[in-house]
């Protein structure tokens, strides 16, 4: 019995040494957060990317804001929408580099965002030019102060957007 086990073994061994050697497997992890009353994509229709990088200019010091043309796409062009910022966002150094944390700046169409609700007028972003679309809007994320970053290291946060269809 102790033989075939041995057998059984080598086997096993070199089926799965062929199988590495001749195989793949991808894994994809794939995840949607869904709501059939709003969304918020790029002008063109495709999804926002999920992370940006803020540039940062050394000559003053600062970040160099990031712009992106949006549309907000709604079940129901008829009723306005309100846009807050889910927490006050903020870069923040990773540990042990000795920075501080830089205050960021959001803007939709113009508008400053926060964590107070900010209310776009239906009659004012859906013009029907395009079907359940805004018109085209500039979402733009930038440093939030005057003070210049002096301690290099890498600096990340996350800007949360919050948008509701009003009743």
């Amino acid at each position: 019995m102790n033989t075939f086990l041995k057998k059984a073994a080598l086997a096993a061994a070199l089926a799965t040494a062929s199988l590495s050697a001749h195989a793949a497997e991808v894994d994809i992890a794939v995840w949607a957060d869904v709501d059939p009353a709003l969304s918020m994509m790029k002008a063109d229709g495709s999804a926002l990317d999920d992370s940006v990088k803020l540039t940062h200019d050394a000559s003053s010091g600062l970040l160099l804001d990031w712009k992106e043309r949006v549309r907000i796409h709604s079940n129901d062009t008829a009723k306005d929408i309100t846009v807050r910022l889910g927490a006050s966002p903020s870069l923040t150094p990773e540990v042990g580099s000795g920075g501080t944390p830089v205050p960021l700046a959001v803007s939709l169409n113009g508008e400053a965002l926060s964590t107070t609700a900010k209310d776009f007028e239906a009659s004012s972003i859906f013009d029907g030019a395009l079907p359940g679309r805004s018109i085209p809007m500039d979402l733009i994320i930038g440093q939030g102060n005057d003070t210049a970053i002096d301690v290099a290291g890498r600096y990340e946060g996350i800007v949360t957007l919050v948008l509701l269809q009003k009743p």
